[in-house]
């Protein structure tokens, strides 16, 4: 063997039995930990009605690891002085929708001609006799019913995907499909970067049911509000026969014909059995005594998102237990420029506008259990003025702070991981100089699963015990 030859088997050997990432350092130099952290000196409000002055976090491989006043770090964390500064949970956003819209390409025909959307030969015949499905593959007669539709099948963010919620204090969301009337599967999420297997928190969260007359292209139904309930009762329906057919079959094997696998159908079961909670948006004050009634009806226990107009009707929602999920996308006061513009203005308007930030407040005050959410927010940067109006009406900031931390890490299944500064729960935390509830105060950055994301150029930094300056935190380090 050549010298040459050696001399790459050697460094090929070294190349093998050396770590990826190792550093040449100089002697008696130890390289810290990159996922061991210490936040000192830092005001911590644990959870809602619970705060700790000159308080030490530290965090380890993305999880807190202590809370402590005045604790001492330890000598392998890097130290980050929190002097100033306060620490909330990082937020959760309960509904937010997927980026993009999930395309079909199979659609029910029901005009008699023989082609559908696809241009492909279609049914010929009176509805809900059709061979094919409304979608590729076994499933509903209806394309916009596809409860087995799993928003993880199509989910890869790029890295500013969610940088707008990621500004707002948000670390982690449902992200929720986007089409039809059942429209699927959410999931729990992480607002970081990284793959899109790491970012799932929890799968197959909650199923949804939107009152949508939209959801259908102009050649497939239901087109009215009255059809799109009937079809949500009937599919609903379908998957309770679908559940007796089998269980029959199975007992009687022998004797019956194998009834017809349904995915959508077979989906639903979870839902009927109280296996996969539900939501709902029903689009309208008076559709949220229909969902209710709806969900009563086949024995499901929903969360309802908020149309922002309770407050017309509150005698529909103070007998309802269900938590709501409220967006705080109040509408738009314009500027006029005189005062007979503004008498051209209706009642109803000026008492829509009045009461947009109060509605939360309206709900909290009947018992029931709110969680905020951006949705239907267009610009995320209006969220915390937005949220101060409804403190100003009458929320308090600890049921605020409980309507974006708490209360949706409950709905969501997350208690364990998110909603607190707690010892074992996911580093997810929000980096205040000052009062988060005044919308003036300077979000300085997120730690998300125990990695910094500075929001502003001035980025904070990490203290080297060793060489006795600071070290400049990166914009997404570890």
């Amino acid at each position: 063997m050549s010298k040459l030859s050696l001399s790459l088997a050697a460094t090929a050997l070294l190349t093998t039995f050396q770590p990826a990432n190792a550093e040449i350092l100089p002697p008696g130099n130890r390289p810290l930990p990159p996922g061991h952290h210490a936040l000192i000196h830092a005001t911590v409000v644990v959870k809602p009605g619970v705060t700790i002055a000159d308080a030490t976090v530290i965090i380890r491989d993305g999880r807190i690891q202590a809370v402590t006043e005045k604790g001492q770090a330890p000598d392998t964390a890097r130290e980050w002085d929190m002097t100033g500064l306060t620490l909330y949970a990082g937020f959760i956003d309960p509904y937010v929708t997927e980026a993009k819209p999930i395309s079909t390409t199979m659609t029910q025909n029901i005009t008699g001609t023989g082609a559908t959307a696809a241009g492909k030969p279609g049914f010929l015949g009176a509805a809900g006799n059709e061979l094919d499905p409304g979608l590729t593959g076994p499933g509903s007669g209806l394309s916009t019913m596809k409860p087995e539709h799993d928003v993880t099948e199509s989910f890869s963010p790029k890295p500013d995907t969610y940088e707008a919620l990621r500004a707002q204090g948000f670390t982690a969301a449902a992200l929720t499909p986007v089409n039809g009337i059942i429209r699927g599967q959410s999931a729990l999420i992480s607002l970081g970067q990284g793959s899109p297997n790491q970012l799932v928190i929890k799968p197959q969260l909650f199923q949804h049911i939107v009152f949508d007359t939209k959801a259908s292209k102009p050649e497939e139904f239901p087109k009215s509000l009255m059809g799109v309930i009937s079809a949500i009762r009937q599919t609903l329906s379908d998957a309770q026969h679908y559940d007796k057919i089998w269980k029959y079959h199975q007992a009687n094997a022998d004797t019956t014909k194998r009834p017809a696998h349904n995915k959508s159908l077979e989906t639903l079961q979870s839902v009927l059995k109280n296996e996969q909670p539900v939501i709902i948006e029903p689009g309208s004050v008076l559709m949220v005594d229909k969902a209710m009634r709806l969900a009563s009806e086949f024995g499901i226990k929903p969360l309802i998102v908020a149309t922002g107009h309770e407050w017309r009707r509150p005698d529909l929602v103070k007998t309802s237990a269900t938590p709501f999920i409220v967006p705080i996308n109040f509408p738009k006061v314009p500027k006029m420029p005189s005062d007979s513009d503004w008498q051209r203005v209706s009642l109803d308007q000026l008492r829509a506008w009045d009461w947009a930030a109060e509605n939360p407040v309206l709900l909290h005050k009947n018992g029931i259990e709110i969680a905020f959410t951006t949705h239907g927010l267009k610009d995320k940067k209006s969220f915390r003025q937005n949220l101060a109006k409804v403190i100003e009406r009458g929320l308090t900031k600890r049921e605020a702070l409980a309507a974006l931390t708490t209360t949706p890490a409950k709905l969501t299944g997350g208690s364990d991981q998110l909603g607190t500064v707690e010892p074992g729960k996911l580093a997810n935390l929000i980096v205040v100089e000052g009062d988060y509830f005044d919308p003036k105060a300077k979000l300085k950055g997120l730690w998300i699963e125990g990695r910094w994301t500075s929001l502003e150029p001035e980025k904070l930094a990490w203290i080297d015990k060793k060489q006795g300056r600071r070290q400049s935190g990166r914009k997404a380090g570890r």
